[in-house]
C-alpha cells in the first residue's frame, strides 16, 4: 500500500513514499517514531506510542488540507486554491483530481488519507502487543493494561473514523490482520458504512475496558494540556461516537436513517466542557510531509480564509452590509452595525475587502464575487500569534447539538433547552422552545456560529447531511489514485454535477 513514506517519517509511520509498501503496520513497537511529539521518559513507552497516535489523529484532524477545500460548505470562503482545493470550492464544481503525482501534498483530497493512516501502525503494533493476555504494562507499580487498550480501541475509532467520514472507502488494517505479504487489498477495501460500523464497535469496546480499568489519571499528558482521567477518557469517548455516527451520512435520507437513539446515548454520556489542546510546536497540524503549522486558525489569521458572508447574513439578517449574495460589482458592504446576535463583534473582526489580496482575484476562472467577505474569524487568533494558550476542538455546544438533534428526530422534549445554552448564554438571542417549527433551523444556526468554525469539517459534514452542498460538490474523496493502481483496482473520482458520491 502506498501510503507514501517520506524520508523524514520513521518505521511506525504508514506515510510512505510512492515506491514503498505499508508492511509498516505489522513492524514492532519499539522503533521510535520520529514523526510525532515523544514523552522523554522511555520506560513509558507505550505511553509514548499513544500520544504519537494522538498527534497522527489530532494533527491530521486540524491539517489546513483538507480543511481550505470546506470552503464548499459555504460557513468559510478561501481566497486562494492552496492545496489544491479549488478542486473542490470552484464554480461551477469540478471533478477532483485523482491520478499519479509526484507531490501529493498539493492534492486536496490526498491529504487526510495519508495523514490518518501514518497512526494505524502505532495503534495496530499496540494492540497486537495487548492479545498476550500475560503481557501487563506497569508503570510506577500500577497496572495500566486496560487504560492502554482503551486508548488503542479509541485511537482505532478516531482515525479510521475519520477516514469513514471523508472517504467513500478505505483499506481496513487490524491487529488482526496478520502479515503484510498475505495481506488481500481488495478483500478488506470496505465501505464508509462498514468502517463506521467498526470504528462504533471499537468505541464501545473502549468504553467497556474503561470500566473494569482502574480509577486513577493517565501517568502523562497524552496531547498538551490533556492529562485524561477514567471519567474523562469515557466521556471523550461517547462524544466521539455521538460525532462519527451523526456526521457519516450522505444524504438527508441517510440521516434520518441512522440510530439516533444511539447518537443520543453516546451524547448524554458524553464531553461536559469544551475539549482543548494546548497550541504546542508539533501539535499545529501539518499535511503529510510538510507544512507544519498549517493549520485553520493559521489560515483565518494569515487571512487565506474569512468567514463566508451567508454566516454574516444569518446573524444579521436585516443590515445592509450583511447582504447575501454578495453583489456583483460591488467592491465593499462595510461593518455590520445591527446584529441581534452578541457574538458577531466576539468571535469576528471587521477587515477592510480593499485590503484583501483575494478581491483581485474574482475574475479569475473558477473564482467569483461569491469568495468575499469583509469578516475575519479571530477567535483563536492571539493564540496563533503568541504560540500560547488552548485552542477548542470539541466543544460542549457539538455535544449538546447532537443530543438536541437526537431528541427532535426521536419526537422528545428538551431540544431547546440544549440548543438555548449557547442560543441564549452566548448569543444573546431569544430563547428557542420545543414548539418552534423552525427549532432544526436553530440548531444548525447554533452550529455554524460555533462548532462549525472550530473544525471546519463539520460545516461538510452539516450541509452534506442536510443536501444543501452546491450540485456538483464531491461528497466524499476517492481512494488516493497510487493507492488503486498498486493494488489492481479501477481508478475513479468525485465531483461535477450529477457525480457527486
Amino acid at each position: 500500500m502506498r501510503i507514501l513514506r517520506y524520508v523524514k517519517y520513521a518505521v511506525l509511520v504508514c506515510v510512505l513514499s510512492i515506491a514503498s509498501s505499508c508492511s509498516d503496520v505489522f513492524e514492532d513497537i519499539n522503533v521510535k517514531n520520529e514523526n510525532q511529539p515523544q514523552t522523554s521518559d522511555l520506560k513509558d513507552q507505550y505511553f509514548a506510542q499513544i500520544k504519537n497516535g494522538y498527534g497522527a489523529w489530532y494533527n491530521a484532524s486540524i491539517a489546513a488540507s483538507p480543511a481550505i477545500g470546506f470552503a464548499s460548505a459555504d460557513i468559510v470562503t478561501a481566497g486562494t486554491a492552496s492545496w489544491g482545493s479549488g478542486t473542490m470550492w470552484y464554480r461551477p464544481r469540478t471533478p477532483l483530481f485523482n491520478s499519479q503525482t509526484p507531490d501529493p501534498v498539493i492534492i486536496i483530497n490526498f491529504g487526510a488519507w495519508y495523514n490518518y493512516y501514518s497512526g494505524i501502525p502505532i495503534v495496530t503494533n499496540v494492540l497486537r502487543s495487548l492479545q498476550d493476555p500475560e503481557f501487563k504494562i506497569i508503570i510506577d507499580k500500577k497496572d495500566y493494561t486496560k487504560r492502554i487498550q482503551a486508548h488503542g480501541y479509541l485511537l482505532q475509532a478516531m482515525l479510521y473514523g475519520n477516514i469513514a467520514l471523508l472517504y467513500d472507502k478505505a483499506y481496513l488494517f487490524t491487529e488482526d490482520s496478520g502479515s503484510a505479504e498475505d495481506f488481500d487489498y481488495q478483500a478488506n477495501t470496505k465501505s464508509y458504512q462498514e468502517l463506521i460500523a467498526f470504528s462504533l464497535d471499537r468505541i464501545d469496546k473502549a468504553i467497556a475496558v474503561l470500566e473494569q480499568d482502574i480509577d486513577d489519571p493517565d501517568p502523562e499528558e497524552v496531547m498538551p494540556g490533556v492529562t485524561f482521567t477514567k471519567a474523562d477518557l469515557i466521556a471523550f469517548a461517547n462524544s466521539m461516537g455521538a460525532r462519527l455516527l451523526a456526521n457519516s451520512p450522505r444524504t438527508p435520507e441517510e440521516a434520518q436513517s441512522i440510530d439516533w437513539q444511539r447518537v443520543k446515548s453516546y451524547a448524554e454520556k458524553g464531553i461536559t466542557s469544551d475539549f482543548k489542546v494546548r497550541y504546542d510546536e508539533g501539535w499545529r497540524g501539518k499535511v503529510i510531509s510538510r507544512d507544519n503549522g498549517m493549520n485553520s486558525f493559521a489560515l483565518f489569521d494569515y487571512d487565506w480564509m474569512r468567514v463566508n458572508q451567508k454566516v454574516i447574513n444569518m446573524m444579521a439578517p436585516s443590515d445592509p452590509a450583511a447582504e447575501y449574495p454578495w453583489p456583483e460589482g460591488v467592491t465593499s458592504l462595510g461593518p455590520v452595525t445591527n446584529s441581534p446576535d452578541a457574538r458577531l463583534n466576539e468571535y469576528f473582526t471587521y477587515a477592510d475587502i480593499n485590503n484583501w489580496f483575494a478581491q483581485s482575484r474574482v475574475s479569475r476562472p473558477g473564482y467569483g464575487w461569491f469568495i468575499l467577505s469583509e469578516y475575519k474569524y479571530t477567535r483563536y487568533q492571539d493564540v496563533v500569534r503568541t504560540g500560547q494558550g488552548l485552542v477548542d476542538h470539541y466543544l460542549q455546544v457539538e455535544n449538546d447539538t447532537y443530543l438536541a438533534e437526537a431528541k427532535i428526530r426521536l419526537g422528545e422534549s428538551g431540544a431547546a433547552e440544549l440548543i438555548n445554552r449557547s442560543r441564549v448564554g452566548k448569543g444573546h438571542l431569544p430563547p428557542a422552545t420545543d414548539s418552534d417549527s423552525d427549532l432544526m433551523e436553530k440548531l444548525f444556526y447554533e452550529r455554524y456560529v460555533e462548532s462549525d468554525l472550530v473544525w471546519l469539517n463539520l460545516g461538510f459534514y452539516d450541509k452534506r447531511r442536510l443536501g444543501e452542498l452546491m450540485p456538483g460538490s464531491a461528497y466524499h474523496f476517492p481512494i488516493p489514485a497510487d493507492e488503486l493502481i498498486q493494488h489492481g483496482q479501477e481508478v475513479y473520482t468525485f465531483g461535477g454535477v450529477g457525480n457527486e458520491m
